[in-house]
This record gives C-alpha cells, structure tokens and sequence, in this order.
C-alpha cells in the first residue's frame, strides 16, 4: 500500500506555484473560523481516543493534502463561474436549521459541502469530480454513524451466539448480557465494532485513491474491507468471551482489551492488502499545464470567493447575531391577582419534570375547577448542544411511572392546540397539562417544535420554555378533572397566555 504526497505531474514545487491556493485556503479558514462553535463538539470526540472517531484529526489531514494536491493544477488552469455561486446557499440553509434547532449532525454535515461549494465558482463543475473523494471521505469523521449500532452490535451478538454453540460452552444470553458460570460478559455499544468498521472504511478509500482503481474495483476494495472490518470485531468479541470463560473471568484482558482488538484489525488490514494486490491499477491522469504564478494570478479568484463566502454566512451571521442570550424575555409580570408564586423546592416536591439545563424556573399556585393547580415554566434563554429544550433526555415524567393517556389539548372546534394532557398513576393520580413554549408559538411534538424553532429564532424570539401545569387528582383516572378540562380549556390557554415569553 502507498501512501505518498507529490505534486501533480507537470506542476513545480517552487513557492510561487503555490500562491493562487492562498486565497482559496484564507477564505475557508476564514468560514470554518466564524462557525468555529460547530467544531468544538468534533474536536471533543476526535480527541477522545478510545471512541470511535478518534481518527478525526488524521482524515482531515490526509483529506486535506489530497484535495490540494488534485486542485493546484486545477487552480491554475481555471476561471471563474459566477452561475455556481448561488448553490452555497443550499448547505448555508442546511447549517442555519441544525443551528437554530440544536441539531449539531445538520452543522457539521453542512461543513464539508459548504467547502465544495467555495470551491466549485473557482474552478467548475467540469474539474470538480476528482475532487468528490476527499471531501466526502469527511463525512467518516462526522459522528452520523451512531445510526448503525444497533444493527452491527445485534451482528455481533447473533455471531458470538452462534460461535458459542458450535462450541458448546455453556451460557446464557439475555438480550447483550453473556452469562458464564463464572461472570456475566456485557456486549456493550463499543463491541459493535463502528471503529473498526469507519477506520477500515477510511484506509480502503485511501488505497484505493492513491491506487487510482476505477469505480468498480473502488466499490470491491470498499465492501471487501467493510466486511473484514466487521469480522474483526466479530472475531474479538468472540475471542474475549472465550477467555473470559477459560480463565474462569480471571484473565485481564476480560477487564482491559483496548487494543486487543487493534491488533486483530492490524492482521485482517494486511489480510485486505493481500487479497486487493491484483486489482488493476491507473496511470496517474495527465495533469493541466500551469501558467507561469504572479501576484494577479494570485489574486484572481479573490472577487468569486469573497462574495460566494459572504452568501455562504449571511444568514448563518445573522443568526448567531439574533441568538444571543437574552434575559429581558420573561413571562409577563402583570399576573392573574390569584396567582401566587411558590418556591422551587415547594414546587418540586409536588411534582417535577425531567428537564435540564434551563436558566430560569417560575413557579405558581392557583385554583380552578375546585381544584390547586401547581403552574410552572423552565426558560431557556440560551440555547446550545447538550443544553437544549427538545432533545432525548428530558422528558415530562421518567419512562417507568407508567404514564397513560398522553394526548394533546383538544379545543372546543375539534383543533388541537400545542398542549399535551397526560395521567400519572399512584397512590393518587396527577393530571398534567404541558406544552413547549417556541418563542412565540406553541408546540407538542419534537419535530414540530424544532421546525418552529427555526422560524422563531429568524424572527428574532430565540427564547423557549417548557410550560405545565398539574393537579392531584380527586377521581380514579382523573375522570372529573379531564371532562372539566376537555369542556373548558379556555382557563388553561389563558394560563399559558398570561406566562407568554414574548
């Protein structure tokens, strides 16, 4: 296998003839600098060596010194397209919506197609396609691929499973949970082996590349190191639970077996080189003749990357400029006379959502329909990756209280409104009403209250809350407090009117 980094044919390695890449490689900076936020969660998982991007840093290095080295002679032979142009705005929008709905994976996929889209005005579709390689290989250091472990880990279950019986060790497997006679081996979601199978992914597209292989014998060298990939995984997998149970759980890579697996990738690579060595190789394509550098060559295409990088963060700027931390949103101070405000201690020992990382709770009392309504609102007035209103880990009540009856408020016209209604069983059951406050808007599904966050974050309302309000309920089910509910919801919008955000 090769790995080398030399200049195209034709191209002389003197300082000068690298000059028109400057701009090219200014303005890129320049963009990667100004949405830099979107890399600091890549930096922590490229940095993380046990996980499976730790090969981050290294791909983009390679990516990079492939890119430039098939779009020097490209540089310096082409022209400027101002029709391309406008296709920046495409991954531009792709990036605003991730940003503004805390989908960091919509950032980051953007990232890469907003460099091909600097690129293409400078040097045309005609000359682009060489240069699809390298920047899709990007797209293995982005962590999308979280999409694949439950699929490769039941692999690896359903492979040791058969393993052990052929064997016939005693055992028994419950879900990913291997119990021997003398411990229970966890497969875990490292064991689905996603590592194994991004790293050999990455050197196969490497080789193949500096090998140059046409399409077809790049897609065998692909899928023939995708499988070897997986079975190495398959084959540590197994390989540890056989030592766990012929040392009796005693043996210490049953505890530590970091890079016992690397070693048995290692041996399936070099199985990979060997069967790939008689895939027929390419001459190196004829490169484009270079013009002699100067400082207007250097300088040509500074008008077409300037203004394509101006469009590409025009709308990404002026997001981030309308969603700074603002604290002068908060519900109105101009309350129902009957309210009154409690504490948060008293608050949540009656009741207390799963939500995290908000700034600031309001809580209050009231009574209607003969009944103490506990009123309470979590504002976000910032918003980010890991501290964000709509996301997996809050949730109105934990998964095992056997929450029923979750449906939304439904108003006297037969429309739903952005209000959910749910019972929580127990020794007294509590009726909850809840809803996402999205700047100005309601919103009851994640979904719907991402796609209205976009909107209200371009309005210029990048505050959000989570908005409920509960009852202990007199009857079984909270069958009296649901029919005054369901009869007049009116009260319960006017709550939410009264704590409005904006």
């Amino acid at each position: 296998m090769r790995f080398r980094f030399a200049p195209p044919a034709g191209v002389s390695v003197r300082v000068g003839h690298w000059l028109p890449l400057l701009p090219l490689l200014l303005v890129s900076a320049l963009l990667l600098w100004l949405l830099r936020d979107t890399l600091i969660p890549l930096h922590q998982r490229w940095t993380a060596w046990d996980g499976a991007y730790s090969h981050g840093y290294l791909l983009v290095l390679v990516c990079t010194l492939m890119i430039v080295r098939d779009l020097l002679p490209k540089l310096h032979a082409s022209s400027a397209h101002w029709r391309y142009v406008p296709l920046v705005l495409v991954p531009s929008w792709l990036w605003s919506v991730g940003y503004a709905t805390q989908l960091g994976v919509l950032q980051q996929i953007a990232l890469p197609a907003l460099l091909v889209c600097l690129v293409l005005p400078v040097i045309g579709l005609r000359r682009l396609p060489s240069l699809l390689l390298p920047f899709a290989l990007l797209y293995l250091a982005i962590p999308l691929w979280e999409l694949l472990l439950p699929v490769l880990r039941s692999l690896t279950r359903e492979v040791a499973t058969v393993g052990l019986r052929v064997l016939e060790v005693p055992a028994y497997i419950d879900g990913f949970n291997v119990s021997l006679p003398y411990g229970t081996v966890v497969i875990a979601g490292s064991c689905a082996g996603l590592s194994y199978l991004l790293m050999g992914l990455v050197l196969a597209s490497l080789n193949s590349y500096y090998r140059r292989h046409s399409l077809k014998h790049r897609i065998i060298s692909l899928a023939l190191m995708a499988l070897l990939a997986l079975v190495s995984n398959w084959l540590r997998v197994f390989a540890l639970i056989l030592i766990a149970y012929y040392s009796q759980m005693k043996n210490p890579l049953v505890y530590d077996h970091g890079n016992f697996g690397w070693w048995i990738f290692a041996a399936v690579f070099w199985l990979y080189l060997w069967l790939i060595q008689h895939l027929p190789e390419h001459p190196a394509e004829v490169a484009l003749t270079p013009v002699s550098p100067s400082l207007r060559a250097t300088l040509r295409d500074g008008p077409i990357l300037l203004s394509t990088a101006a469009l590409a963060l025009a709308l990404p700027l002026w997001l981030l400029a309308h969603s700074e931390p603002r604290s002068d949103a908060r519900p109105n101070t101009e309350l129902p006379s009957d309210w009154l405000a409690v504490s948060a201690a008293h608050a949540n020992d009656q009741y207390q959502p799963e939500y995290t990382g908000f700034d600031q709770p309001y809580y209050w009392q009231t009574q209607w329909s003969d009944r103490t309504w506990l009123i309470g609102q979590l504002v976000y007035f910032q918003q980010y990756q890991g501290k964000e209103l709509i996301t997996a880990r809050n949730r109105i009540v934990p998964v095992d209280t056997g929450a029923m009856n979750r449906t939304a408020l439904r108003l006297p016209q037969g429309e739903q409104s952005g209000l959910g209604v749910l019972i929580i069983p127990g020794q007294t059951d509590r009726l909850v009403v809840f809803g996402h406050q999205i700047g100005k808007r309601l919103a009851l599904e994640p979904w719907a209250g991402k796609w209205a966050q976009f909107g209200e974050v371009l309005a210029g309302r990048p505050n959000v809350a989570l908005w409920y309000a509960t009852t202990v309920c007199r009857h079984q089910k909270c069958s009296a407090e649901l029919a005054a509910l369901n009869s007049q919801p009116a009260p319960v919008l006017g709550w939410v009117t009264a704590t409005a955000l904006y």
